[in-house]
């Protein structure tokens, strides 16, 4: 699509030049006819979206073994956006799980652009949904992206972070990544962070012989699996009767 509209316009400028010392009174006409084709070109690729290009571009680091500060992949991700309160879809985006900063590419230049956090309410990526919170009364969560594992009534989200660290080689620095992923149950509004079955019981202690016998049948076990055996509870939980 970018090389489209950019080969589209590099033949709209030649023609211009052309026609211009040709018949440079009667290519006035075909000049604005011209120029109106340039913006709808513009408006129907990258105009809709152009407030997703006004953040600072962003620079890659340079890791030990390929290792990299971004969720899934080191590669673009495809995905929608709400970003001041407008829906983009068939976005290119990357997060950076170090700063909790989301990137997308600049349709014109290819460059990483750096999005304003505060105006992102939530994205998806390949699928993985990241819904931006902000900090409860009781300090239990701090503001920033977490992925929304389970919108049940009783909802599990996952925080994932990347810690850098960094050392030097020669004239260069190093950076390597430690992933952290921190899970919360959000239960009748308030955050319960649960990291063994143990603590998810607690927090869902009405019914936990449901629970147990869910987790026996199935065969889950958190050590193994711990995001999967917590949605599991989770739905377990709401789709139980009181």
């Amino acid at each position: 699509m970018i090389r489209s509209f950019t080969t589209a316009l590099l033949l709209l400028f030649m023609f211009q030049g052309s026609a211009y010392c040709q018949q440079a009174g009667a290519d006035t006409l075909f000049l604005s006819a011209s120029r109106q084709y340039q913006k709808s070109l513009y408006d129907g690729s990258i105009g809709g979206q152009s407030r997703l290009f006004n953040g600072t571009e962003h620079r890659d680091y340079l890791s030990q073994d390929e290792e990299n500060p971004y969720f899934g992949i080191d590669d673009w991700q495809w995905g929608f956006i709400y970003y001041d309160d407008e829906r983009y879809d068939s976005v290119a985006l990357f997060y950076d799980l170090s700063r909790d900063q989301v990137i997308t590419e600049h349709m014109l230049t290819g460059a990483k652009i750096e999005l304003i956090a505060k105006k992102i309410s939530a994205f998806t990526m390949n699928g993985h949904y990241f819904e931006r919170l902000h900090r409860d009364s009781l300090g239990v969560i701090s503001e920033g992206f977490y992925e929304r594992l389970y919108n049940g009534d009783t909802k599990v989200y996952v925080r994932r972070t990347k810690t850098l660290n960094s050392r030097a080689s020669g004239n260069e620095l190093l950076y390597t990544f430690e992933e952290r992923n921190r899970i919360y149950l959000l239960k009748d509004g308030i955050y319960h962070p649960v990291k063994s079955k143990k603590s998810v019981l607690s927090v869902l202690e009405d019914k936990k012989p449901e629970l147990r016998d869910m987790l026996k049948s199935e065969k889950i076990k958190l050590k193994k699996d711990r995001e999967h055996g917590i949605v599991r509870m989770a739905q377990t939980y709401d789709s139980t009767p009181k």
